[in-house]
């Protein structure tokens, strides 16, 4: 599947450098937003707590500041093709207990491509809908006794994507987008809250 999407984000830049498309047709855009992740952090506190037979004090974030950079082809009236790269910021746990403490953050990134079908090609709603390939970073710290343990874990792979929002005619844009399986991993969704900016 990963494999698929990459087909075709060069099938997409082969044409957009190969044909003869018009200005027009060709917008890029910068979206910022926050994206809500559940890490599992009360899963994970109840496990150390189950292991180590103490009370474990947990503080985790719900989430993290998002970033994207995309262009947007037209392929028909009010029918575009999106593809653009992503960045999370770091979502971190911590856990505290009796003679020790642990924390994880995790960040994400990747490559995504979908179609968005517009109410028109000036202002209105939009929908769109694809797929991503994308990695999770994290990092673990565990500190006993005065001495700490780090170890980091990559996971990647692909999942879908959906979402929807408000295009307005001076460029701005609003939106929400749910990304499914961040990394490959079947409890890694995201949905995402953004506003950006089309040139």
């Amino acid at each position: 599947m990963k494999h698929n999407i990459l087909v075709g984000i060069f099938l997409f830049l082969n044409i957009f450098f190969t044909s003869a498309v018009k200005a027009e047709d060709i917008s890029l855009g910068v979206d910022i937003g926050f994206g809500f992740l559940d890490i599992g952090a009360d899963e994970t506190a109840q496990t150390i707590a189950n292991i180590s037979g103490s009370t474990v004090t947990a503080t985790y974030d719900t989430g993290a500041v998002f970033g994207r950079i995309y262009g947007e082809y037209k392929i028909a009236d009010a029918t575009y093709l999106d593809i653009g790269f992503f960045q999370t910021g770091d979502v971190t746990a911590k856990y505290t207990l009796s003679g020790a403490t642990a924390s994880e953050s995790y960040s994400a990134n990747g490559l995504d491509a979908s179609v968005v079908i517009k109410e028109n090609d000036t202002e209105g709603l939009f929908f769109k809908g694809g797929m991503h390939s994308s990695t999770i970073d994290g990092n673990a710290n565990v500190t006993i006794s005065g001495t700490t343990y780090a170890a980091k874990a990559t996971a990647s792979g692909t999942g879908f994507l959906v979402g929807g929002g408000y295009d307005y005619a001076d460029g701005q844009r609003a939106g929400i987008t749910y990304y499914l399986n961040l990394g490959g991993d079947s409890a890694a969704d995201m949905w995402l809250i953004y506003y950006g900016f089309l040139f």
